[in-house]
């Protein structure tokens, strides 16, 4: 039932992807190879997320905690089984005759023993025992007055403490807790679906800003070749002085090496994705070309936070699991009060026996036989189950130490855990209210630098738009026009970037409502701006920066 529940929220997960206002894309293929050679995977997001839940390694991994805490409780359940007992022997027993009241020259008796029985633990704390004992015995012994004898007994005894141990005692305390903990693995383990599915997406969208920073880069490579290439031309016709040219080559080195290391930059986003989908480690799996076939948009989309926040606080797996620790440490303190109470302890017994057999009859003590009654194992059974020689008991039982202090200490020492664990539940919910409130932010600044990225790379197209026809008509500078080129670059990586961390702090938003930080990722970075935290986790490596740098750089845009 466990596996069934978990392969239901699995597909659920992946039914209620959100799409993010993205163009539908049709289902992934592999799509005609590379020029390099390589296969290709064309992929969109639901499907990244499909092969994530199927394939996973780290959610495999996590997969079996849940099941091992099923089996931790049944184990601890095994001890109110009912314990069956059988005993069959067979006993000998020869002896040199040491007096006149032997009964024999050598007295030999021998036993048959066939027992049953049976034995448990009560959930109350007490125990039950019932025993069927049963002995068949012949002698050569005068004295015997059944031979061969037969004697059956039948007993039930039932014990039950009144005080400590009564409501709960050891056993029943680990299995509350162990039952607390199954709970606890299952929420886990939810933990690691969302927060690995959440770092997909992210990658997905960091392998969009890759590919696209790429496409810029080799586009400004372009324009810097074009622009040497010209400024060839003027030095030959003698309009421009060669030292343009120079400048010019410098500034084609420069944007190669930021194809190079944009080239790098996918490659990593592509294994990224390789590590959380796939599941073979062949060179042919890592070899293949990822292609994504949903395209990120920025519509603005508005996040109420009051309650994501009350949604949070009442739904997300961390704070599940501090209500359930600390419902654990309400047991232990249960548990703890209970053992300072008296031992008191009731046990109750009764039995019936009876005897059977052959009766042998003498004249006098140890004579001749007169006669034999026949007789069996039948009348020894009739004279137990018509109770003819009962017997009872009933016996309380009382212990209590005289101070009692390791009792008193564990109880105070499991208040304090309680205690502790309250207040730890509390900082929890504070800081989980801090978090869903970053996130709003976030989503809500980023998408306010789309636009003010959107605005500026306009701008710098325009600004190198003039700079070039100025140029041309030799009213602008080599320099002036390749520092328009480079701002522009800027300009368009910091869209793109924007973009992407806008949609994956949409996706923070919603996971910082479903699952709190750990379980599901590697390392994931959310950041609005230049300022970042790490949040790292089990599942696949997902690097996702949440937030776009808000000034130039003076190197070469990559993917951070």
């Amino acid at each position: 039932m466990i596996r069934v529940s978990r392969a239901a929220f699995a597909l659920l997960l992946v039914s209620a992807a959100p799409a993010f206002a993205q163009a539908p894309a049709p289902s992934p293929t592999l799509a005609s190879p590379a020029p390099d050679g390589r296969p290709v995977l064309e992929l969109s997001l639901d499907e990244a997320v499909k092969r994530t839940l199927e394939n996973n390694a780290d959610i495999a991994v996590e997969r079996y905690n849940p099941e091992e805490s099923d089996y931790n409780v049944r184990q601890l359940k095994g001890y109110y089984e009912p314990y069956v007992i059988s005993t069959l022997g067979q006993r000998s027993n020869t002896q040199p005759a040491s007096n006149a009241f032997a009964g024999a020259a050598a007295p030999q008796t021998r036993t048959l023993t066939y027992n049953f029985g049976a034995f448990q633990s009560l959930p109350t704390g007490g125990t039950f025992e019932a025993d069927f004992n049963n002995n068949r015995q012949t002698t050569n012994s005068v004295f015997s007055a059944f031979n061969p004898s037969f004697a059956s007994n039948f007993n039930l005894s039932l014990s039950q403490p009144l005080l400590r141990n009564f409501s709960i005692d050891s056993t029943r305390y680990q299995i509350k807790v162990a039952k607390k903990n199954q709970e606890i693995s299952d929420v886990q383990f939810r933990q690691s679906v969302v927060n690995t599915v959440a770092n997909v997406k992210s990658a997905y969208y960091d392998l969009i800003y890759a590919l696209d920073n790429l496409e810029a880069q080799r586009s400004s490579l372009g324009l810097a070749q074009q622009l040497l290439g010209e400024n060839r031309i003027k030095v030959r016709v003698g309009t421009m002085a060669p030292l343009d040219v120079v400048a010019a080559q410098s500034e084609v080195a420069s944007r190669e090496a930021g194809v190079i290391a944009a080239e790098a930059a996918v490659s990593d986003a592509e294994d990224t994705l390789k590590r959380a989908m796939f599941t073979s480690n062949e060179p042919a799996s890592w070899d293949t070309r990822i292609v994504p076939t949903d395209r990120p948009t920025a519509e603005p989309v508005t996040v109420d936070v009051a309650a994501a926040i009350q949604t949070a606080t009442q739904k997300r797996t961390d704070i599940q699991t501090a209500r359930k620790g600390l419902e654990s440490t309400e047991y232990g303190v249960t548990y703890a009060r209970n053992q300072l109470l008296p031992q008191l302890n009731l046990a109750a017994a009764y039995g019936t026996s009876g005897i059977g057999g052959t009766l042998i009859q003498r004249q006098g003590l140890g004579g001749p036989i007169i006669s034999t009654v026949p007789g069996g194992y039948g009348d020894a059974v009739s004279d137990v189950f018509g109770r003819n020689f009962p017997t009872w008991s009933v016996t309380a039982n009382l212990s209590y130490p005289v101070l009692n202090r390791q009792a008193g200490a564990n109880s105070a020492r499991a208040r304090i855990a309680r205690d502790q664990q309250r207040a730890s539940v509390h900082r929890l919910e504070m800081q989980i209210t801090q978090e869903v409130r970053a996130a709003g932010r976030a989503v809500e600044t980023n998408y306010k630098l789309v636009e003010s990225n959107r605005a500026a790379r306009v701008l710098q197209e325009q600004r190198l738009d003039a700079e070039t026809k100025k140029f041309a008509a030799g009213m602008s500078t080599n320099f002036l026009v390749t520092q328009a080129q480079r701002d522009l670059a800027l300009a368009q990586v910091a869209e793109l970037q924007a973009v992407a961390n806008y949609r994956k702090s949409l996706v923070n938003f919603d996971r910082v409502q479903e699952a709190g930080v750990g379980g599901g990722g590697g390392n994931a970075v959310v950041s609005v701006g230049a300022s970042a935290a790490t949040r790292t986790g089990t599942g696949g490596s997902a690097g996702a920066t949440s937030g776009a740098n808000t000034g130039g750089t003076s190197g070469n845009p990559t993917n951070q």
